[in-house]
């Protein structure tokens, strides 16, 4: 379903993102785990074109984008069939959760505002929070506004949801209330990129794990082969850290 090839991204003279290739299938969840510094939140990032990388393509359903080359109109089709969970959750704080929700359905994709507000209610239940439309981000918890930025990802069924880290601002006792929904979404077969340093999350729930360090991916595999027998000294040495149960 998604194929990206070759990716290449560097800010200035230094290179972060080293001919970075990654393929997806449909339903199919893979998380990138790695350092800090690693380059996995750039190149998901480069996915979106929320950066610009400096070569390679991603295709999408059959659609190709050629990296560099793409112009407006290709980086609004593509990002038709992509949905972003920002770990800041980058909701609107001048609007409730419910516009948060319908407004890329309205704007972008055309959705009467009853077909919105239709989807945006059927959203608000499957995130566990039927009762908070009315609600402004400045009276959510973080767990909350994260289920927001959830469900506003899901709102135009996207081929796939890009999450960068969506629990890495959030107290402890709420990462659970999210990683939950993530599982929800999984269990409604809708393919997944997750950047994330929850290991028990990528351990359970990933059908693929990608290790990356310095701008390349040193390894991958199922989540049984990368925590349980990893090949790289690498990759070794970071999940050292780490158990899983």
């Amino acid at each position: 379903m998604i194929e990206v090839k070759d990716v290449h991204k560097s800010f200035n003279d230094n290179e972060v993102i080293k001919g970075v290739s990654l393929s997806l299938n449909e339903g199919e969840v893979v998380t990138i785990l790695g350092p800090s510094g690693s380059g996995k939140t750039t190149f998901l990032r480069c996915l979106n074109f929320l950066e610009t990388a400096d070569s390679g393509s991603i295709t999408v359903n059959d659609e190709q984008v050629t990296f560099g080359q793409a112009n407006a109109n290709d980086i609004l089709q593509l990002r038709r069939q992509m949905g972003m969970v920002f770990q800041n959750y980058a909701l609107f704080l001048n609007k409730t959760a419910k516009q948060n929700i319908m407004e890329p359905m309205v704007i972008v994709h055309g959705f009467s505002v009853k077909e919105a507000e239709a989807r945006a209610a059927e959203l608000l239940e499957a995130v566990g929070l039927p009762d908070h439309g009315d609600y402004y981000p400045a009276q959510l918890s973080g767990g909350q506004k994260q289920r927001i930025g959830i469900a506003r990802a899901l709102a135009v069924h996207p081929a796939v949801l890009l999450f960068d880290e969506p629990t890495a601002a959030l107290d402890p006792e709420l990462v659970g209330e999210v990683l939950k929904v993530m599982k929800g979404v999984k269990d409604a077969g809708v393919a997944m990129i997750v950047v994330t340093h929850e290991m028990q999350f990528a351990y359970e729930v990933s059908d693929r794990v990608i290790f990356m360090a310095d701008g390349v991916i040193v390894e991958e595999g199922t989540p049984q082969q990368i925590f349980e027998a990893p090949k790289e000294e690498r990759t070794k040495a970071f999940l050292n850290r780490f158990t899983v149960q």
